[in-house]
């Protein structure tokens, strides 16, 4: 499956932060209403898909990150409510885990990228990709013209539009997010800030 299809032309992926039911539920109304409708939560949160995918349906694009092992993929497929598998490494047993549902393996420097791709996951992700500094963009996507490449780690907005200039398909930025934005009243804050990363 193209990765297009699977985060349904999202260009930023969200992960949602911790907090009870009924304010990820209000959070993620407003996410989606500013066109951020693809989200991730770890492994360890992974049980909160079958609530979101129940109220939001097929509106949203769900993933469970940070996924180590084949064991894990195994379990985060196995749910069928993960729309999307994101490990920071790369195997050909982490693909084969996860039983047909599409997989973002990972790596960081060229040798790591290029072996990710060989695989021929749905995508790479670049991770950490703040750790080599804001040109490594650049330097990285012109090695890999035209691979689906996302760039996971800790990112400023301006950081996102130059991965996304520098052709990454899209950009996940760790902790963007926090669970004070998911807990006020009227979730003004939390609107704000999805303006604030809308990079369409």
């Amino acid at each position: 499956m193209e990765w297009v299809e699977v985060l349904a032309g999202s260009r930023m992926i969200v992960e949602l932060p911790v907090g009870d039911s009924d304010d990820l539920v209000a959070a993620g109304e407003v996410l989606v209403q500013e066109g951020l409708a693809a989200w991730t939560v770890p492994f360890e949160r992974r049980a909160e898909l079958v609530g979101l995918r129940e109220v939001f349906g097929r509106r949203v694009r769900l993933g469970v990150s940070n996924l180590r092992t084949a064991d894990q993929v195994r379990v985060a497929a196995g749910r069928g409510t993960a729309d999307l598998l994101l490990s920071p490494f790369a195997s050909a047993g982490l693909l084969a885990a996860a039983e047909g549902t599409p997989v973002v393996l990972g790596g960081l420097t060229p040798a790591e990228v290029a072996a990710a791709l060989e695989l021929e996951p749905a995508a790479v992700q670049v991770i950490p990709c703040d750790a080599l500094g804001s040109l490594y963009a650049q330097t990285l996507t012109a090695m890999f013209p035209g691979e689906p490449l996302i760039a996971t780690g800790k990112l400023e907005r301006f950081q996102c539009e130059m991965w996304l200039e520098a052709g990454a398909l899209a950009v996940c930025p760790v902790g963007a997010f926090g669970a004070d934005d998911i807990t006020e009243p009227d979730l003004s804050g939390l609107r704000h800030r999805c303006q604030g990363y809308r990079l369409d």
